[in-house]
This record gives C-alpha cells, sequence and structure tokens, in this order.
C-alpha cells in the first residue's frame, strides 16, 4: 500500500512541474512577441507629424475712436429756452452727421439744482463733454478749481475778441486765458407789466414810466395797485408777482432793487465784500438796509402773491400774463416764455429796463473739462456756439441777445431792439444772482436769509427787526463763505463799464 502511494506521488508531482515549465514557455514566448511587434509597430506604421507652432502674437489692437458723441448738462426746459437750445443742437448735427446729443437737461431756474450735480461728476473725475455756466464768478470758481481746460484756441478761430464787449471778456477770462464761449447775453433787470391792468389804473399817466422810478414809487405804485384794483378792475390784483419754491428769484429781485436804489458802485461793492462790512455805518449797508426794507413792507402789506413758495420763475410770469399780478421784476428769458405760451404783445406783457442807465448784464456758456470723454467733439461744439448762425437763432426763441454784437437779428418783439441798443449804450455791471459777480456760497446763503426774512413777516415778525436780523446774518455770510478774498485783486472798476 506504502509503495502504490509513493509510486502515484512521483508521478502526479512530475506531471505538475512538466506543466508549469509549458506555462512558463508560453509567457516568454508571448513577451518576446509583443516587444517585437511593438518595435516593428515603432519603426514602421506611419506615426503623425507634430502639432505645428502656434502663430507670432499680434501687435495689440489700438483703441477704438472715441464716438461721435456729445455728453452735454443744461437746465434749459421751461418754454422758450427748451425750444433755444433745440434749434442749437439742430445747427450742431447738421455741421457733425451722425453725432449723438447725449442730453441731460436738469430743471431749476439758474442752475440751482444743476450746478451740485456737475461739482460732483468733476469731483468724482467723470466730467460730461461741455456744460452750461454763466461767465464771471460763477466760472472762476471752477477755473480755480483745476477743473476746466483754456478755449483761447476757439476765441481766435471765431475772432470772437472782436466783436464781445470787454465787460463779456471779461466774464470769461481768468489768469490771461480764456475758459468758455458765450451763447447769449440777458438783462436781469427788466419789469414785467400787464399793459391792461396799467392802463386801467392809469399807472403811467400817473407816475410816469417805469424805466424812471426809483425804490420810493414803487413801493407808492404797489400801494396804490392794491387799493384800487378791487374798486376798479372788480378782483384782487397783487402788485408784485414773486416766485420762492427754488429762492432765487427772490434774490434777485433784491439784485435789481440794490442797483435801481445804490447806484453800480454800490452794488458792485456789497457783491463782491469789497466795502467796510464790519462798520454798520459803511454807505453800503444803508442802501442795502433800504432795500430789505422795501422788500419787508411788500411782505408785510400783501402786495407779494401768497402762494409764492409753491411757484417757478415762469409760473410767476404766468400770473402777470393773466392779470393777477400786476408786475413782475425778472430777467429777460420772461420774453421768451411769453413768446413760447403765445401771449399777446401789448395786451397781456410789456416791458421796461428797470433802471434803463443800468444794465445789468449775465451771459450762458459752455467750456471744456479736463478729460471730456469726447474732448474734439466737444471743441466743434464750442465753435458752433460761439457762431454766428447758432447765436442768432438762439436768441431769437430764447428772449436774450446775442453775445456777438455783429449779429443783429429781427426780433419778434420790440422790447429786444431796446435792449440791444442799451447793451452798448448803458453802464454795464455783471449779475450775481447768476453767477456773474459774486461767489456762488454767498448768493446761496443770500437766498437762505432772504427767504427766511420774507416768511417771518408775513408770519408777523416786525419788519425792522427782521430787516436786522438779515443784515447780522448777511455779514456772518460775506465773512464765512471768504467773499472778500474771492476777488483778491480785482478793483470794482474791473466789473463796471461806465457809459
Amino acid at each position: 500500500m506504502i509503495v502504490i502511494s509513493t509510486t502515484i506521488a512521483k508521478y502526479v508531482l512530475g506531471g505538475y512541474f512538466m506543466v508549469s515549465k509549458v506555462v512558463a514557455y508560453i509567457a516568454i514566448a508571448v513577451i518576446i512577441t509583443a516587444i517585437v511587434v511593438g518595435v516593428a509597430v515603432y519603426y514602421l506604421v506611419p506615426r503623425p507629424a507634430p502639432p505645428a507652432a502656434p502663430p507670432p502674437a499680434k501687435p495689440p489692437a489700438k483703441p477704438a475712436p472715441p464716438a461721435k458723441e456729445l455728453i452735454i448738462y443744461h437746465w434749459w426746459t421751461a418754454g422758450g429756452e427748451r425750444e433755444a437750445i433745440d434749434a442749437v443742437f439742430k445747427i450742431f448735427k447738421e455741421k457733425i452727421p451722425g453725432v449723438k446729443i447725449s442730453e441731460n437737461p436738469i430743471a431749476g431756474g439758474a442752475g440751482a439744482v444743476m450746478k451740485p450735480v456737475i461739482w460732483q461728476l468733476l469731483a468724482a473725475g467723470t466730467p460730461p463733454d461741455t456744460f452750461q455756466v454763466h461767465a464771471g464768478g460763477e466760472l472762476k470758481e471752477y477755473v480755480d478749481a483745476g477743473y476746466l481746460e483754456p478755449v483761447d484756441d476757439v476765441w481766435s478761430e471765431l475772432g470772437l475778441e472782436k466783436v464781445i464787449p470787454g465787460t463779456l471778456q471779461a466774464m470769461c477770462k481768468f489768469g490771461g486765458h480764456y475758459y468758455a464761449v458765450p451763447i447769449n447775453v440777458h438783462r436781469s433787470n427788466v419789469l414785467w407789466y400787464n399793459p391792461t391792468v396799467f392802463k386801467k389804473l392809469g399807472i403811467i399817466e400817473k407816475f410816469g414810466d417805469p424805466r424812471t422810478w426809483d425804490l420810493e414809487t414803487l413801493l407808492k405804485v404797489c400801494k396804490y395797485i392794491k387799493e384800487n384794483a378791487p374798486k376798479v378792475l372788480g378782483k384782487t390784483v397783487y402788485p408784485i408777482a414773486v416766485a420762492t419754491r427754488h429762492k432765487w428769484p427772490l434774490t434777485h429781485l433784491f439784485e435789481v432793487l440794490l442797483a435801481l436804489h445804490g447806484g453800480p458802485e454800490i452794488y458792485v461793492k456789497f457783491w463782491t465784500g469789497k466795502f467796510k462790512y464790519k462798520d454798520p455805518k459803511d454807505p453800503v449797508w444803508k442802501a442795502v438796509r433800504d432795500v430789505l426794507r422795501a422788500i419787508g413792507i411788500m411782505a408785510k402789506e400783501g402786495y407779494f402773491n401768497p402762494d409764492h413758495p409753491e411757484l417757478t420763475w415762469d409760473q410767476a410770469a404766468a400770473k402777470v400774463m393773466k392779470g393777477e399780478c400786476a408786475m413782475y421784476i425778472h430777467g429777460d428769458w420772461v420774453a421768451g416764455y411769453y413768446m413760447a405760451v403765445k401771449a399777446k404783445y401789448g395786451e397781456e406783457w410789456s416791458a421796461a429796463p428797470f433802471p434803463k442807465k443800468i444794465f445789468v448784464c449775465l451771459s450762458d456758456c459752455f467750456n471744456l473739462p479736463k478729460k471730456a470723454p469726447h474732448r474734439d467733439i466737444a471743441i466743434e461744439w464750442l465753435r458752433v456756439v460761439g457762431s454766428k448762425e447758432a447765436q442768432e437763432k438762439f436768441n431769437v426763441i430764447k428772449g436774450s441777445i446775442p453775445a456777438r454784437v455783429d449779429v443783429k437779428p429781427k426780433y419778434p418783439d420790440p422790447y429786444r431792439p431796446e435792449t440791444a441798443e442799451d447793451w452798448v449804450k448803458s453802464t454795464l455791471v455783471p449779475s450775481a444772482v447768476h453767477g456773474g459777480l459774486s461767489k456762488e456760497a454767498f448768493v446761496t446763503a443770500m437766498h437762505d436769509i432772504l427767504t427766511y426774512m420774507i416768511s417771518s413777516i408775513e408770519m408777523g415778525t416786525d419788519v425792522d427787526k427782521a430787516v436786522d436780523y438779515a443784515v447780522t446774518q448777511i455779514a456772518v455770510a460775506i465773512e464765512r463763505t471768504g467773499l472778500v478774498d474771492f476777488w483778491k485783486g480785482y478793483t470794482i472798476d474791473y466789473f463796471i463799464t461806465k457809459r
């Protein structure tokens, strides 16, 4: 049994080792075959070409030229002024085909609402291509802040020094350079009145031509209208229209009355701070007190329309046209408004320089901010603004007269020819309320002081006490706003063209 088992074991083990050798030989054969085949494939089968080298890098593309676009800010939105700027836009588009005008009109007369927006844009380094600005002190503030480029080349190209009076040149020129191109001239000292009311009450027959009135006569006329309108016309007619929603029309009234009562020298001294404002006996303070008291009497006696806190300048003008108010002391853009609403001259409105011997002027201009996004287009705009064609079409509609004395439009109303004649014959002083003479911060303070004064009087405050308080606040404002230093180095003669 043992012998048989041993024999079987040898047989089995011998078979195992035999099979293992066969498997090993097969594995080796497979490996050798794979190597041979791999080598053959590597050398005999075509291989793909290596990828081509990348093309050389192209030079960076040149930046696209600025689009034909004009980004412009202005405040002309009321009747007459809106149509006037549209006429200039039309001329500009004809000169620069395909130009896109990105217009940003901001309502609020005299730029009261727009100006803070412009200062924010300039401070942020995102200026428009151009914006409306008043020549004079208002323009100077942007120049002093370093936000504007000179536009001497435009003045030279258009020959503007030959056709624009010296006073207006001075209002556009600082440090030997021009910084804006004027499109018009307005007269701020105009008395607008309803001819029908005046005729029925016999105002001119009784008190004479308004061109010759003084401050005392104006108060007498107001009293007469208030007392006699209900008896003669059968209704209440408020003697003086005013609008205080945006405050500045009240300061405008003060400005005109100060020129009327104080004359050019006192007017300029007050608005530039060139007087002894710490001395209550200074002659300038006497004139200022007289005017403040006159306005206070108007408020106390009910000479103003009671809804004035709700009204804008054009709504106040409408009250004269409708016969609800007899008079309105305001600028000659009122003529543009009356023409836009087709009011009848000689029936619904008429006008008189107030006073005739003084021309309180202001001028709307456009400029060139530094870093303007479309500088070349902005310069083209300035060329159009200063052109004879644009100045004629704009001013006929607007109610103003051209800044250029060589442009003589045919006006549709009899008022403007007299204004154009006075522009070259009357004594000229810049308007403070409309940026020509004073510092903006001081003018803004005057808005608040005057509005508070008449509001307090209408609520029962004594006129003299209200005037005393206003004078105190004005003196503080002169000091606080740095008004005296603003025109340091300038004399009052710089601002006055005496004729």
